[in-house]
């Protein structure tokens, strides 16, 4: 109900003194309070009435009406039929101060009667609002059994709301709706990262479609936002959820295809000639040239699945935890990849995610591009949960050394083993002596063991270095005149990274 329809009802002869009728607000209710400070039962939006027993002197008139500023009432309503006649001067000049509008109650008029009157308007405007939002809900209803799909019912329901309308999906990809949307990006942006939804991001109010975690969902995205559209966007929200649960429950049997086929690649027993068939079967030519891509989500399961379908564009399954993905080799995938988890980083809360991505290759080498998915993931793993504050990583097998593609097969406990067993004793010494031993070691390695090119980067004198790697030596047991002691530090520095 609007302020004022209330101030214009003419049984009520209610006087507006401080505050502007206009624009008119609307509010949500009527509370009745003669406590000093009534804020523990105000949550905003409320016309206050009082018949001011609180008032004694000045300083009541400005704690009283202090309190309902701060809770965001829309205005206060004050009659004297309890305390007898007084001077509202010092009310007035409070509301003013406070930018809370006033005005007075007659001394006929109950505060009972104003009451009833909110109730039957807020009743009449909400069967109104029933009404018609069970118009708008058959309506969108139609259109989804009309067969016009996702895009049928978008359409559908800017019509209903009256403003364009699109879904997004978390990487800013507009899935149904009119094209373009205007800043798309930091529309999706606020939709991953916003502290709660629905949440407004300009002129677009963003809201979730579907539950679950955001990364593996869309958002629904209405222009020129206003509080009136609220249940037809909530309404049309769940249906558009409805048709992407259809949407994916058609995807069931290419992905517990693409399940079966990653189990013949790990049968290396497997002939060719069956994974070929599969690839055939999910739609593969025979002179494809293909890439696989391995992606985990630490911090929530059933996290991977959704990710990777909104990443790439191809065959999609999950296995324990792991999504893999098998698609065409464009140039592009390493970009496109790297942008969209950018994107969604934000929205990883305490996630982590790692992604890696083979080289391209034939569908006959389909088994070795799956191991350097795995490889670069696993490095990508171990970059995102030890280092920098990073929660997302993307890792290629054709960026990585022979090494660095090893260490991704490692176990995250082997590999730190590996580290504590030979670089402990010497980053225990450098915290003890604040010495700079494993700086020298890493630089030492750098220069292919020559002492004059390391001691020149390091500012040393060469009698320095040697003293400092001897340390080294003495502390770890190894002698780096022999080449396999050095390849074996270098891996622990590289490890620990």
């Amino acid at each position: 109900m609007r302020l004022g329809e209330l101030l214009a009802d003419p049984g009520l002869g209610l006087r507006l003194l401080a505050g502007d009728a206009e624009p008119d607000p609307e509010f949500r209710w009527i509370y009745i309070t003669d406590l000093r400070d009534p804020r523990r039962y105000l949550a905003g939006g409320e016309v206050v009435l009082t018949g001011m027993l609180w008032y004694h002197d000045a300083g009541d008139a400005e704690a009283f009406v202090s309190a309902v500023a701060e809770m965001g009432v829309v205005a206060l309503g004050v009659g004297t039929a309890e305390i007898g006649p007084v001077t509202l001067d010092v009310v007035v000049d409070a509301c003013r101060r406070h930018g809370v509008r006033l005005f007075t109650v007659p001394l006929d008029v109950s505060f009972t009667s104003i009451t009833q009157r909110v109730v039957s308007a807020l009743a009449a405007e909400h069967v109104r609002r029933s009404s018609a939002v069970l118009e708008h809900h058959r309506r969108l209803v139609a259109a989804l059994g009309d067969g016009g799909g996702l895009d049928g019912l978008v359409a559908a329901g800017a019509v209903e709301l009256g403003v364009p309308c699109w879904v997004v999906s978390p990487t800013g990809r507009v899935i149904a709706g009119p094209s373009p949307l205007p800043d798309v990006d930091e529309v999706a942006a606020g939709f991953v990262s916003a502290a709660r939804l629905p949440c407004q991001v300009g002129s677009y109010r963003v809201l979730p479609v579907g539950a679950g975690h955001r990364l593996a969902g869309w958002a629904l995205v209405v222009a020129d936002w206003t509080a009136d559209q609220h249940e037809v966007a909530v309404e049309l929200a769940t249906l558009i959820g409805l048709e992407r649960s259809a949407l994916a429950a058609g995807r069931v049997v290419e992905r517990r295809a693409v399940t079966q086929l990653l189990s013949l690649l790990a049968d290396e027993a497997t002939p060719a000639a069956d994974i070929s068939a599969r690839l055939t079967a999910a739609g593969f030519g025979p002179d494809d040239s293909l890439r696989v891509v391995s992606l985990t989500v630490t911090g929530e399961a059933g996290l991977a699945i959704a990710v990777l379908d909104e990443l790439v564009d191809g065959l999609v399954t999950e296995v324990d935890g792991e999504a893999v993905a098998i698609t065409l080799a464009g140039n592009d995938l390493l970009d496109s990849l790297r942008s969209g988890v950018r994107a969604l980083e934000p929205g990883l809360g305490s996630c982590h995610l790692a992604v890696g991505v083979s080289g391209p290759g034939p569908g006959s080498r389909l088994r070795a591009c799956l191991d350097e998915a795995r490889y670069a993931r696993g490095v990508a793993g171990h970059n995102v949960n030890g280092h920098g504050g990073a929660h997302a990583a993307v890792v290629a097998g054709s960026e990585l050394a022979s090494h660095q593609l090893l260490f991704g097969a490692l176990p995250d406990e082997l590999r730190q083993s590996f580290c504590r067993r030979l670089l402990g004793p010497v980053r225990a010494y450098d915290q003890e002596h604040h010495s700079e031993l494993l700086e020298s070691l890493r630089v030492f390695l750098d220069c292919s063991g020559s002492w004059s090119q390391a001691a020149a980067r390091l500012h040393l004198h060469v009698n320095t270095l040697r003293y400092r790697i001897g340390r080294v030596e003495d502390l770890t047991g190894r002698d780096l005149s022999r080449f396999t002691d050095r390849v074996d530090l270098f891996l622990a520095l590289e490890l620990s990274r």
